[in-house]
């Protein structure tokens, strides 16, 4: 039985993400969140350029609008999937407080809808 580890829940939320080294800005990566939590998410990527403790510039998709929410993050993990697919852990370093609010609201409210079922 593994035992989580994880302060805040994660949520399963699919967000495109668009990020580069804060050291490099000419490498651009792209991706799909699959959870997001207060602190952190994981990222699932097609690439290997991506090394433990960089620093990352972050572009997440809004879920309720056409905008982009800007963030900084460090990579903590990275965990190979397929031959060019990864997943990639980022602690979120900077955020917008009120965007990651609504994000976390939307994600809550997706999380209500696929698990709490009310009789009718």
């Amino acid at each position: 039985m593994s035992i989580e580890r994880r302060r805040f829940i994660r949520f399963d939320v699919p967000l495109e993400v668009l990020f580069k080294s804060s050291d490099d800005s000419s490498l651009l990566f792209s991706g799909i969140t699959k959870n997001f939590s207060r602190y952190g998410c994981c990222v699932e990527v097609k690439s290997t350029d991506l090394f433990l403790e960089e620093t990352m510039e972050l572009q997440l998709r809004h879920p309720r609008k056409d905008t982009f929410v800007s963030a900084s993050g460090k990579v903590v993990w990275k965990q190979q999937l397929d031959h060019d697919i990864y997943q990639v852990g980022i602690n979120l370093l900077a955020m917008d407080r009120e965007a990651k609010s609504e994000i976390l609201d939307f994600a809550y409210d997706v999380w209500l809808e696929n698990n709490i079922k009310f009789p009718v």
